[in-house]
């Protein structure tokens, strides 16, 4: 696996933000993978052993990877408005029920959701390196990278928009707009854990009727381990309890929306 660390891909008020490149040895990646951290806007790094690990596994399928980092503790940077904005769609939030603390859907998370949109702007439109020019990207986030992802797929009317990927998997992570999931936005894997403390499994249920009113291609999966990180290793390494493999559903997504190409390749 070829590496590229620390891509500058904007710089902001608080300093520049970057990103680690992954891409297979042996051939041109078909497609590109965003990954996105965990922390709840306050710490985490995009240099995990984690993201390590996804790297070198999504190469093995001919798929790069982007290791993206964001702003922390962020947010008092963002305009007025955006924070009159982010302070509304809390409260619409927690009247529809989303079970978060306030801190998760708070104006660092606005500020993280915009530079995770900005680094999705940079791969598009950058040229290092040359063979990421013109790729699909697809997304994987990690509780708060889970929570910024879908709400890039799902923006509320009143935040920016982005181009988002052309389809995401949460591990652990909750969906903070429901009202304004679309039928015709990118299809998303969502895995949760039986008992998680900081991000509750009960979110998924106060998604589910919303899922079924817009038709929005959301699919949701509990596995059996318990604890916050426990998805991680649940993709990596668990079965879904009809026997298939949860890394099998995200390769699954994948080759669904044409950024898997078919046989191994070398890392």
């Amino acid at each position: 696996m070829r590496s590229f660390p620390d891509i500058v891909y904007v710089e902001r008020k608080e300093g520049l933000l970057a990103l680690d490149l992954f891409l297979p040895t042996s051939m041109a990646p078909t497609a590109l993978i965003v990954f996105v951290h965990g922390g709840g806007f306050a710490k985490g790094s995009r240099k995990s052993e984690f993201a390590t690990s996804l790297a070198e596994r999504l190469a093995t399928h001919g798929l790069a990877t982007a290791a993206v980092g964001y702003r922390l503790n962020a947010g008092a940077s963002l305009p007025r408005s955006q924070k009159q904005a982010v302070r509304a769609n809390r409260s619409r939030a927690f009247e529809a029920g989303v079970n978060l603390r306030p801190r998760l859907i708070g104006p660092r998370f606005e500020a993280a959701r915009q530079d995770i949109g900005t680094a999705l702007t940079f791969l598009r439109t950058s040229s290092v390196p040359e063979e990421l020019i013109g790729l699909n990207i697809g997304m994987i986030g990690v509780s708060a990278g889970g929570i910024a992802g879908l709400a890039l797929v799902h923006s509320p009317d009143n935040l920016p928009r982005y181009d988002g990927p052309i389809c995401l998997i949460t591990l652990g992570a909750a969906l903070v707009h429901p009202w304004a999931i679309r039928k015709t936005a990118a299809p998303c894997l969502m895995l949760h854990s039986a008992q998680d403390r900081v991000i509750s499994p009960k979110n998924n249920d106060i998604l589910r009727p919303f899922i079924a009113k817009s038709g929005a291609p959301i699919s949701q999966h509990t596995c059996s381990r318990r604890g916050h990180n426990a998805p991680m290793a649940a993709l990596m390494q668990d079965d879904a309890p009809d026997g298939t493999p949860y890394w099998n559903s995200a390769l699954d997504l994948f080759e669904m929306t044409g950024l898997l190409n078919q046989g191994p390749a070398s890392v």
